[in-house]
């Protein structure tokens, strides 16, 4: 992908958890989905969710052009199913040895600071979690830079490579999601500051 295509995206800066494995080229062809860490049955249980939401959005829309009632009724039973999930990810979701760090996130990559450094070019498994949702993503990705900086750290750049369209889905709307709260908060600070 070009410097041009990457900057297309919509980037933010999120705290999330971020576990990393560097993995072979072959395991990605092996394994269509990363499989490399070891998650509860619940781990994606939001995710899979939002992805049925998001295939559904559609028909709701439909069934509300018909009947305003019915359509309400579902969209609350949507909500309902929803805290349900979340309280059971919630209860299972650890972030197990990764910290929570603030990182540049968007659709097509993420950039984060590491201890170590990686070879620009190697294969990475991620496991991402938005502690904030409960939201767990598993994607493989493509190293692009290890830049070591300052503190002895590294500032990382990684290609999301063979991301389902469900996964980038999913991004796009925690992107949007966090872009919302960020204007919201503005918007208040500014009210507070008149």
């Amino acid at each position: 992908m070009s410097e041009q295509d990457r900057r297309q995206y919509f980037r933010i800066d999120q705290r999330v958890s971020l576990e990393l494995k560097v993995i072979s080229e072959a395991e990605i062809d092996i394994h269509p989905n990363p499989t490399q860490f070891d998650v509860s049955p619940n781990f994606l249980l939001l995710s899979e969710l939002q992805e049925m939401d998001a295939e559904s959005s559609h028909l709701l829309r439909k069934i509300a052009e018909k009947d305003n009632n019915i359509a309400s009724f579902l969209k609350v039973m949507h909500k309902k199913m929803e805290r349900v999930a979340q309280a059971i990810a919630s209860s299972e979701m650890t972030i197990g040895n990764a910290a929570i760090q603030e990182v540049n996130l968007s659709e097509g990559g993420v950039q984060f600071r590491h201890n170590e450094a990686f070879e620009e070019g190697c294969f990475l498994s991620i496991k991402l979690i938005f502690p904030e949702s409960c939201l767990g993503l598993l994607i493989y990705a493509q190293c692009i830079r290890s830049e070591r900086m300052g503190d002895g750290s590294y500032l990382t750049g990684a290609e999301f490579i063979k991301m389902p369209e469900s996964c980038r889905m999913i991004l796009a709307r925690q992107i949007f999601e966090s872009q919302a709260r960020q204007r919201k908060k503005q918007a208040e600070q500014a009210t507070e500051e008149d």
